[in-house]
């Protein structure tokens, strides 16, 4: 059985800030880089290749797109996102799409799909509350272009691999 995740790895010119969050905050910062999750982790004996092309079905219907990114906010108590403030609609269709098919037994209903980097997991709720109020003012905006789906598996020591990319449709009007 394999544990993997479908993910976009968003491009941006500079990185280093939250990278810099996340290296203080996410205990998984040195095994994936900034990622917006579509499908969480899941453990399967789909093989790779059906999985991509269930991927592949689902991206030939989306055209790359532009996503910003801004504003700390902290979710659930222990978590510190990143919120996508553009291309949030194609995000959640894409999310929505893959969780069809295939992949359908591992969608979670209790879980409400909110687009985002998360920039960490601080370790207590006074930790939390510092971090929230630390970059409650942090104004600066991340812009990209979207134009590939990323498959990961995901070892033993949560170091994620890319095992396929899958181009978005850019003949798609």
């Amino acid at each position: 059985m394999m544990k993997r995740a479908i993910h976009i790895f968003p491009s941006f010119h500079s990185v280093e800030k939250i990278q810099e969050i996340r290296n203080r905050y996410d205990p998984l910062s040195d095994k994936i880089p900034p990622h917006i999750t579509l499908v969480f982790p899941f453990e399967s004996f789909i093989p790779q290749s059906e999985i991509l092309a269930h991927i592949e079905s689902v991206a030939k219907h989306i055209s790359p797109f532009s996503l910003t990114l801004k504003d700390v906010t902290g979710f659930g108590g222990e978590f510190l996102f990143l919120n996508v403030k553009k291309g949030n609609d194609f995000l959640i269709e894409l999310h929505d799409e893959l969780y069809k098919g295939i992949l359908a037994p591992y969608r979670d209903p209790h879980f409400t799909y909110s687009p985002h980097i998360t920039l960490g997991r601080p370790g207590n709720r006074e930790e939390y509350i510092t971090a929230l109020k630390k970059y409650k003012d942090w104004r600066e905006s991340y812009h990209t272009e979207v134009t590939e789906i990323t498959l990961e598996q995901i070892g033993e020591d949560n170091v994620a691999n890319v095992i396929g990319r899958v181009p978005l449709n850019k003949n798609r009007f």
